[in-house]
């Protein structure tokens, strides 16, 4: 009886974390400076180092950031964490000798709760997204359908995605890549096979670090509640030895292309990223 209530235990821990490592992986969660950014959204006045990027509906509410996404409508929160002050339009040819200031990685941790109505009866085949990191030197590539391509290629975004409700009623969560050598027009979508209950809340983490020139060894990290539901070691995020971690992205998007079905919201809270 022991050894069917071990087995039964182990059944259901890799059940609820869609992956379980084989082997201990390295402390990799630090960023390599150590600077930590934290908002815990008691005080409104935390928010002012944050630059608005878009449409940007979200306010603080009883300790939380809410973020509401209208029926018919796509965006819950658009801001940014930009790592160097004034850095919106970064470019390869117009660089500041700051640019070491710029990370190579960085570590983004927040808790993380979704309404009951959040991507119920959502569009097939579309990657929605929550937040991540940039590093967009170009305007035409890394995002919104911008293909990185041979001609414009000094762009990346990292986003967690998320997609349609599932037949669980659960909200499946992965990674939204754009990457130099991507195959589509749109970010390459990454698929755990891992989904999050409605209602409670999850601590979702996501670690990155850039390649080094000439190699394919970027390394992305997701982990929810502390269990990594996925882990690449051979990403090819950049090309160019200037091109760098610009901002954290902070963002809950509906779409690809299809709104919103429902009014809805996302709650945020204890927000840490650490470069």
């Amino acid at each position: 009886m022991r050894n069917l209530i071990i087995s039964l235990v182990a059944v259901i821990m890799i059940t609820g974390v869609g992956k379980v490592l084989a082997e201990p992986r390295p402390p990799v969660l630090l960023g390599e400076k150590y600077t930590v950014k934290y908002f815990d959204f008691e005080d409104i006045n935390q928010l002012s180092s944050l630059t608005r990027w878009g449409d940007d509906p979200s306010l603080l509410e009883n300790g939380y950031l809410r973020c509401p996404v209208g029926s018919g409508l796509y965006k819950g929160l658009g801001k940014k964490l930009f790592f160097i002050e004034g850095d919106e339009t970064p470019s390869i040819q117009n660089l500041s000798n700051r640019n070491n200031e710029r990370p190579i990685s960085a570590t983004m941790e927040f808790d993380l709760w979704l309404d009951e109505t959040f991507q119920k009866n959502g569009a097939d085949n579309e990657a929605g997204k929550f937040s991540g990191f940039e590093g967009i030197y170009d305007q035409q590539a890394g995002w919104g359908g911008k293909k990185v391509t041979d001609e414009h290629q000094n762009s990346w975004s990292v986003r967690i995605a998320h997609g349609k409700e599932n037949a669980e009623g659960q909200v499946p969560i992965g990674l939204y890549v754009y990457h130099p050598g991507m195959p589509t027009t749109y970010g390459t979508a990454i698929d755990p096979k891992f989904s999050l209950k409605k209602q409670q809340f999850y601590n979702i983490k996501l670690y990155i670090k850039l390649n080094d020139i000439g190699e394919s060894n970027g390394i992305l990290v997701l982990s929810v509640d502390g269990h990594e539901i996925y882990r690449g070691e051979a990403w090819l995020l950049r090309t160019h030895p200037d091109v760098r971690i610009v901002s954290a992205w902070l963002d809950v998007y509906i779409g690809g292309t299809t709104p919103s079905k429902q009014d809805t919201y996302v709650l945020m809270d204890n927000l840490k990223i650490s470069y």
